[in-house]
């Protein structure tokens, strides 16, 4: 059933059908080469209308694609395997942080790894205090070593991911 924007009702769930595609991309930087392992996210199952990262901005209203800011600060964390590629997260605002009221942590298997980037929480840190989930797509190493992962996440929208049979 199709429920239209002026007939949905807060507690209407919304889900957005997420296709995935194994993905491995490499760069050689000065300190040594940097390995994403993870998948590409699509809008349709013929995968042609890809999701592309976004820092600056959610990828779609109430969805993010992101880095995840501050894994430094956690860098035992991020060696689990909570934050592998394909492993669930979830999405927790900190109204109460110091540094910024907007705050989104990002947790896996109960221990925070970071945060979503700053202007991405900014919009949309109004949910107030419900908690959003994802899952990482993408790990970067970096000499065998994790050095930071993108999320694809949502405080309001169900994403239901699917990969190639």
């Amino acid at each position: 059933m199709v429920i239209s924007d002026r007939n949905r009702r807060a507690s209407d769930q919304v889900v957005l059908p997420v296709y995935l595609v194994d993905d491995r991309r490499s760069v050689e930087m000065a300190d040594g080469e940097v390995v994403g392992i993870g998948f590409t996210p699509f809008l349709d199952e013929a995968r042609t209308v890809e999701l592309v990262q976004d820092d600056g901005a959610p990828v779609l209203p109430g969805v993010v694609y992101a880095g995840v800011s501050g894994v430094a600060f956690h860098d035992d964390v991020l060696q689990l395997p909570h934050f592998g590629a394909g492993r669930p997260v979830e999405i927790h605002p900190e109204p109460g942080n110091p540094n910024d009221h907007n705050a989104l942590a990002v947790f896996g298997g109960g221990l925070r790894v970071g945060y979503l980037p700053g202007p991405v929480a900014a919009a949309l840190a109004p949910s107030g205090t419900r908690r959003g989930h994802g899952v990482v797509l993408m790990e970067w190493s970096t000499n065998g070593v994790r050095s930071g992962i993108s999320v694809l996440g949502s405080m309001h929208v169900t994403l239901s991911l699917s990969s190639p049979g």
